[in-house]
């Protein structure tokens, strides 16, 4: 006899539906750029940001950074939307961003970076910084890009001294000088002979992944390749110089 009744599999499908109508009713979805609130959470972007999002393409999209120098897949100019989403993560304790910026990191990684690295690790702030904000942003994106490949995002790194925020940094050589000898590798031996993909939200001048890249390398990685969400600025062309009547 052939019982009327609901598969368990919809059931399930309806189980949820609800959860999300719920969850958009207590707590609607915001964009994780400019924060404004959205009538479904969709992708976690508003279209008036998707459609502003400045971003790195093609040859843009790869740069090179430290001495070495090391490659750097970089998703976004830091312009608007994306600098006010990087500034709410990082100082409005809106770590939820991370999970959609990372989205970002990740495809950006794959396109310029595919087949360079095994693992993931992150540049991390310093402990002071991490009790302030109460986690630390490179780790969330890293996390959240390290469950798109399957793998975890490993604690390689150590900040063993507090310096000046590198925003507060104009001059390159400023940078470079400040995070000198700014980190360091506890356990060498978990990082001997691997490919490290390097994750940071913001590569400026690129000093910070440089720094976090060299010590990796003295530890005795086999290579490090970088990502970051955002970093530098689109070069606006001058105004054309007017004919002479």
């Amino acid at each position: 006899m052939i019982q009327n009744h609901t598969p368990k599999g919809k059931i399930g499908d309806e189980v949820v539906k609800i959860l999300a109508y719920l969850l958009d009713l207590f707590f609607p979805p915001k964009c994780a750029f400019c924060g404004k609130l959205m009538d479904t959470a969709g992708d976690g972007v508003c279209p008036a940001c998707a459609a502003a999002l400045p971003a790195r393409e093609d040859e843009n999209a790869l740069l090179l950074i430290g001495e070495k120098p090391y490659p750097c897949a970089v998703a976004f100019y830091y312009e608007s939307p994306v600098k006010e989403g990087v500034h709410a993560l990082k100082f409005s304790g809106k770590s939820w961003r991370a999970r959609i910026f990372a989205r970002y990191i990740v495809q950006t990684a794959a396109e310029q970076l595919s087949g360079q690295f095994d693992a993931v690790t992150y540049v991390p702030v310093s402990p002071q910084r991490n009790f302030r904000r109460g986690y630390d942003q490179a780790r969330l994106l890293a996390q959240a890009a390290g469950q798109a490949w399957d793998v975890p995002a490993e604690t390689t790194l150590h900040k063993i001294r507090h310096n000046r925020a590198q925003s507060s940094l104009d001059d390159p050589a400023q940078r470079k000088q400040n995070v000198k000898h700014a980190y360091a590798v506890p356990h060498p031996e978990r990082v001997a002979g691997r490919r490290f993909l390097l994750i940071d939200d913001v590569a400026t001048t690129g000093s910070t992944l440089a720094a976090c890249a060299d010590a990796l390398m003295a530890a005795g990685a086999a290579s490090v390749v970088c990502a970051a969400l955002a970093g530098g600025h689109r070069i606006t062309p001058p105004p054309p110089v007017g004919k002479d009547t």
